[in-house]
């Protein structure tokens, strides 16, 4: 393991990112952490609950010195994603070798989604960076003590470093609570055969540091009863639109399969093939069984995430970066394993190095979702719709209809007069006749009123049916769809479905 080696992975994660920053707060959750700098406020959607307050805080103290919330919070992904792969370094290091540390870290740094989000608004590689920080630090306190060593001195040995893991774990949960979850089985392996008064006092400082978030975060929200509320209300919403928990059922498992199959799909792509390897090498698996708290602690690590993606939700491309790193690790393992396999030790190297440019290919030069292309088109898009809807008077008097970007639209929506109506897309179909009548105050339901009898679809996610759409295209490829003499059309909206019934 070496540090410096450490550190040039560091500073290829920041100068690999540097170019593909954003300008715009890039999604619904972006917006809301941004009001969040100015207020925090759970209950209100600043941000959604359960508040992440110590991550408010970090891009509340940068926003102090940028000026700029978007800013904050992308030096906040750009610096947190370059720490996630050179810590993911040091611990494949500790917990194999070298070979394997140097993979992993190489696997993660051209990850397509994870190179993407380390230049957007949004907090998922720092969930990355605390999970992985928190398993080396739970690694290093599940060694053993020294052979021949006194009693003492091995409790002394085993406490200090669980102490330690945490205590960091504890601070961990204040930015991410999900870490609660998903770092509890791990810390368990960890303490396995610790004493029960080491195992005790090592997790009394991940209960007082919970308790401490949780009370901060009352406070910070009017007092425990409305932060309560807050939790409550959030509970209910993901209870009752993807949960098995709620009215769906254990078919909210199908939905929340096939979302987590692509989010992990485009996370992993040329990696997704080394991840099975493991398993069906006999000597892979010799390997693994020899050390079975290694094992156990890598696979707690890794999939622990499911028992809350597959059952609750799993809603978020960023949301698998609590399993990627692991993931890396795995598939490091599995191209020595390949290999070893084909009894071609040799071809180790091409074999890491064809997954890795293949990766970055689709990242840099391909059009899929989260390439680089893809994240310039977004992010440009944004300013760049509203400046083509003040092209003509009529355009700039527009009723606009948006799902997933609503609130991102409504942010930068400072010019012109249009109506913006969002929906969820989880929510039942409805539909709704598009009015001409003189838009006054306290007008409810979807599009009650317009200026103009025009229509634009705003997220390049929707699909349009019907007659009478006309596409733009703006400069870096976004789209806007407009529909024109609107009056008395009846519009459809289905998921991400709107269709006119003309």
């Amino acid at each position: 393991m070496s540090w410096r080696l450490a550190l040039l992975f560091f500073a290829l994660g920041i100068l690999t990112r540097l170019p593909f920053q954003t300008e715009n707060l890039w999604a619904h959750d972006s917006v809301l952490y941004e009001r969040a700098i100015d207020r925090f406020a759970p209950l209100e959607q600043r941000p959604q609950p359960p508040g992440y307050l110590y991550y408010v805080v970090l891009i509340r103290a940068i926003d102090a010195f940028t000026g700029d919330a978007n800013r904050a919070m992308t030096l906040v992904s750009l610096f947190a994603g370059a720490a996630a792969i050179a810590l993911l370094y040091l611990l494949a290091a500790r917990l194999y070798d070298e070979r394997t540390a140097r993979i992993g870290a190489l696997f993660l740094l051209t990850a397509v989604t994870f190179w993407a989000y380390g230049g957007v608004a949004y907090p998922y590689t720092l969930l990355a960076a605390l999970s992985t920080a928190c398993a080396l630090l739970l690694w290093r306190a599940a060694k053993p003590g020294s052979a021949g060593a006194s009693d003492r001195a091995v409790v002394a040995a085993r406490t200090g470093p669980l102490v330690i893991a945490s205590a960091v774990w504890g601070i961990a949960i204040g930015f991410r609570s999900d870490l609660a979850i998903f770092l509890a089985p791990v810390w368990l392996v960890s303490a396995w055969g610790a004493s029960l008064s080491s195992a005790v006092i090592g997790a009394l400082p991940v209960v007082i540091g919970a308790a401490l978030w949780y009370v901060a975060s009352a406070f910070a929200d009017g007092g425990f009863a409305a932060f309560g509320e807050a939790l409550r209300a959030q509970g209910q919403f993901v209870d009752e639109r993807y949960s098995v928990f709620g009215t769906q059922g254990l078919g909210a498992l199908l939905a929340n399969g096939y979302e987590l199959a692509r989010f992990l799909g485009r996370g992993l792509y040329f990696l997704a093939p080394l991840v099975v390897v493991v398993p069906l090498s006999a000597a892979a698996r010799h390997i693994e069984l020899a050390d079975r708290r290694r094992m156990l602690f890598v696979l707690a690590w890794t999939l622990t995430p499911l028992l809350v993606y597959l059952p609750i939700h799993s809603g978020e491309y960023g949301y698998v970066f609590s399993m990627l790193p692991g993931l890396c690790i795995i598939t490091a393992r599995g191209a020595i394993a390949l290999a070893r396999g084909i009894r071609m030790p040799r071809t180790l190297p091409w074999i890491v190095a064809g997954v890795v440019l293949a990766n970055s290919a689709i990242f840099l030069v391909s059009d899929t979702p989260l390439s680089a292309t893809d994240v310039l088109r977004k992010d440009r898009g944004t300013i760049e719709k509203f400046a083509y809807l003040q092209t003509a008077q009529d355009l700039d008097r527009a009723t606009i209809i948006a799902a997933y970007d609503y609130e991102v639209a409504q942010r930068y929506n400072r010019v012109g007069v249009h109506n913006l109506s969002g929906y969820d897309p989880a929510d039942p179909p409805f539909e709704a006749v598009f009015s001409t009548a003189v838009c006054g105050p306290d007008m409810a339901g979807i599009f009650p009123c317009s200026h103009v009898p025009i229509l634009v679809v705003w997220d390049d996610l929707i699909r349009v049916g019907g007659s009478g759409w006309e596409t733009v295209t703006m400069p870096h490829g976004a789209r806007l769809r407009i529909a024109r003499n609107m009056g008395g059309v009846l519009v459809k909206v289905n998921g991400l479905e709107v269709t006119l019934a003309r």
